[in-house]
């Protein structure tokens, strides 16, 4: 049975740290002492950055307590200090339709998905969008067109692997993939005999495999992940934007908090919003002094939004 999705998971994957020791090396050669009241590195590095373009540390630090010092950094719109703090997180039980949106947000952001090429979707799972969910008769109608989608990418899978499997299709893909490469003028080679044939035309190659089981089999082998590739690159194309993928993010903190603003605001697509407003509380929560301005405002029809009065740092 397909599992549906109607929420991400999202997991913190990466953060960063501060090394003590080094911190303490830059103040005593080449600064003064710094009071901070934190030891969260992801609010403790933007801090120290800010202050390193002033040099506000010992008798000219003013503000001693993070929270102010943020809160005035992003009231003044200071935001490339906060650049240098990254938190990475592994987003799943989320659509493609959402990773099409999501990747373009490129400043300051990275990313790796799970890739349809390489990733056999017969057990691909879904993402239910927000304004179907909790209708019957809606989500009836998408699941059956989800289920629908699997099948026929399960026959061309298939019916695609056998073709790849054919005398011809087992040479195109050797050529294709550069495995059988041209030795003598119009002869190709795997730069080894195969069953003692080497040096051949494409047309006395396909008569080989044909013939021969032996190197039908060699071909078989030497070609197999390709020819899996293949049939699956191409098969994906009736996958619907439903299907669920996963994907590790990597932004530093202004990336994230220009995300939270543009995907978690009122006209954002509603997947993606929800998201946002995940994303929102999972790092008010572990970066108060950074993320803590955001509100999360529940709307007439149950979903939610972000607010702040501290847009565009």
């Amino acid at each position: 049975m397909q599992k549906y999705f109607n929420r991400a998971n999202i997991y913190l994957v990466g953060k960063q740290v501060m090394p003590a020791e080094e911190v303490q090396r830059f103040l005593d050669n080449e600064a003064d002492n710094w009071i901070t009241d934190t030891d969260n590195a992801a609010q403790r590095i933007p801090e120290l950055a800010g202050r390193v373009c002033y040099m506000s540390f010992g008798e000219k630090q003013g503000r001693k307590d993070n929270a102010s010092y943020l809160g005035h950094i992003m009231s003044v719109g200071h935001g490339s200090v906060l650049e240098h703090a990254v938190f990475s997180l592994l987003l799943t039980g989320v659509s493609r339709s959402l990773t099409h949106e999501l990747v373009r947000h490129r400043a300051g952001f990275a990313y790796s998905q799970l890739s349809q090429r390489y990733v056999d979707e017969t057990d691909a799972q879904f993402v239910v969008p927000p304004a179907v969910q909790g209708d019957a008769e809606l989500e009836k109608s998408l699941k059956d067109f989800c289920d629908a989608s699997l099948k026929v990418y399960g026959e061309l899978t298939d019916k695609l692997a056998e073709k790849f499997a054919t005398p011809e299709g087992l040479v195109d893909i050797a050529l294709r993939e550069e495995q059988l490469a041209e030795g003598e003028s119009g002869k190709f080679t795997f730069g080894e005999p195969v069953e003692g044939h080497d040096n051949l035309s494409i047309a006395d190659w396909r008569s080989r495999v044909a013939e021969d089981e032996n190197v039908a089999k060699y071909f078989k082998k030497k070609t197999i992940r390709a020819r899996r590739k293949s049939a699956r690159e191409a098969a994906r194309a009736v996958l619907p934007n439903a299907t669920e993928t996963k994907i590790f993010v990597t932004g530093n903190v202004r990336a994230w908090r220009h995300f939270i603003e543009l995907r978690g605001d009122i006209h954002a697509e509603a997947e993606i919003r929800a998201l946002a407003c995940d994303v929102a509380r999972l790092l008010k929560n572990e970066a108060p002094n950074l993320f803590g301005d955001y509100e999360i405002v529940t709307l007439p029809d149950g979903s939610e939004r972000t607010r702040t009065t501290h847009r565009k740092v």
